[in-house]
């Protein structure tokens, strides 16, 4: 009989016995991850909460003033007939007096959170374990590099996912009753382009990979916080440039002041006789503007725009760009620690 055939047989976990090896330490991986973590999962889920508590009574409040005052749908300068009655206009006006600054407000906070998720929770993410030296002691555990940076990735981004989520929705449901119109916080505004919609968890996971890469390359804490933070700020600012031009966009011959408040104008200028477009400023230096005009032979503005039904493209496209961005950073730094870099 050969040395295979009286070789004993691999014994078999039993129920409430000891799990193979890779199971345990996967098993061991991911709860280290929610050591790490929790004090993050418990911040989301405490400002999840708060949002939940005060926003629905924020919302009401609003509901009830636009409804007692009959402005649904009416801004301070209307030409829709139903908000023509006296004291229309002073009571939008009173609205955003009272409302518009919370609405702002928060969508510019909500607006801020890929810089912080990415300086404050990210960045650290691989730093803080290179500089102090504990990743050695991970990787002794029979966890490759790859392992652990992948679940590193998922420990922060998924969190950062779901609670972002949650507090998109909660700020568009607040906006709601007062959309574009009566609060004057459009669709197009940034503070909602990014809070008011899927761009948000895109960003926030942007922000995450950036972090985590500028973390696994610097390896200090400190430098690799500095770094996400201007480069997360950067590319908020690109994006935000490029925005209007993500999508097919209208040309129309009138001028941004006699928009809709649901019409997003983004460029405006003077057109030729022949065609030619000018900028807006064109005669902004000259002494005398109607001469410089007529001399450049202009006959009419155009405005370049956008309407509220290509806001859901918009998204599409610009959170499409930052998950495919996240997804190169992260795959950049899953293929530099399989090589071990």
């Amino acid at each position: 009989m050969s040395a295979v055939d009286t070789a004993a047989p691999a014994a078999a976990p039993t129920e409430g016995g000891p799990l193979p090896a890779r199971q345990s330490v996967i098993g061991g991986l991911a709860w280290l991850m929610w050591r790490q973590q929790r004090l993050v999962v418990v911040a989301w889920l405490t400002v999840v909460v708060l949002a939940a508590v005060a926003f629905p009574p924020l919302r009401s409040a609003m509901a009830d003033f636009i409804a007692a005052h009959h402005i649904a749908g009416c801004a301070e300068i209307s030409l829709d007939p139903h908000c023509q009655g006296e004291g229309t206009q002073q009571a939008v006006a009173a609205f955003r007096a009272r409302y518009s600054p919370v609405l702002t407000g928060v969508g510019l906070l909500l607006t801020a959170l890929p810089v912080v998720i990415g300086t404050f929770v990210a960045a650290p993410l691989l730093s803080r374990e290179y500089e102090s030296g504990t990743w050695r002691l991970v990787l002794g555990q029979s966890v490759s590099r790859a392992q652990w940076v992948a679940a590193k990735l998922v420990a922060a981004a998924l969190p950062a996912a779901l609670g972002s989520a949650a507090l998109m929705a909660l700020y568009r449901w607040m906006w709601q009753p007062s959309a574009n119109f009566v609060s004057g916080v459009a669709w197009s505004s940034r503070q909602f382009a990014v809070a008011g919609g899927p761009l948000l968890i895109a960003t926030i996971l942007l922000a995450v990979a950036v972090g985590a890469l500028v973390g696994g390359l610097t390896r200090r804490v400190v430098p690799a916080m500095a770094a996400t933070g201007g480069a997360v700020l950067a590319l908020q600012y690109v994006l935000a440039t490029v925005r209007p031009y993500l999508w097919p966009w209208r040309t129309e011959v009138v001028s941004r002041s006699e928009l809709p408040n649901d019409v997003w104008g983004f460029g405006q200028g003077f057109l030729t006789g022949d065609g030619r477009r000018l900028p807006y400023d064109y005669c902004s230096g000259a002494s005398d503007v109607t001469a410089c005009t007529q001399d450049a032979g202009v006959t009419r503005e155009f405005t370049d725009l956008h309407r509220m039904a290509d806001y859901w493209p918009l998204q599409g496209v610009e959170s499409g760009i930052c998950l495919a961005l996240a997804a190169a950073l992260a795959g950049f730094l899953l293929w530099r620690a399989r090589r071990g870099a």
